[in-house]
């Protein structure tokens, strides 16, 4: 029986920049497209592990956002404040970036919640 010996060649890594922060405090990025501040980024339901509930996710309505077969890729709707991009063709800013991202920070749950269908009556 032969054995082969292989020399592996050891190459230096380098971290690259992350597309989403993990942390939640981090500064706002000048010079950054933030996606929830782009009229096309939308808030939709999405269903849950059981039929009566649901969670919120994001989606890009300009089709911007695609997994790599193709198929649109939807966010957690606690992530979208680290979403963003240096470029977008379809970008369309809705107001003052720097302000609306640090309210919405202040203001989105830090995990994904769960929303209930409630029965209505039409009696009324």
């Amino acid at each position: 029986m032969m054995t082969q010996t292989v020399e592996l060649e050891v190459q230096e890594t380098r971290a690259l920049p992350p597309v989403i922060s993990q942390d939640p405090a981090e500064e706002f990025q000048s010079g950054k497209i933030y996606c929830a501040n782009c009229i096309h980024c939308k808030l939709i339901p999405a269903k849950s592990d059981r039929e009566e509930r649901y969670v919120l996710r994001i989606r890009c309505a300009a089709g911007k956002w695609k997994k790599k077969l193709g198929q649109e890729k939807m966010y957690k709707y606690c992530t979208i404040t680290r979403r963003y991009l240096d470029s977008c063709d379809a970008y369309e800013e809705m107001g003052d970036t720097r302000e609306f991202i640090r309210e919405l920070r202040k203001n989105l749950p830090n995990r994904d919640e769960f929303y209930t269908l409630e029965d209505r009556d039409e009696d009324d």
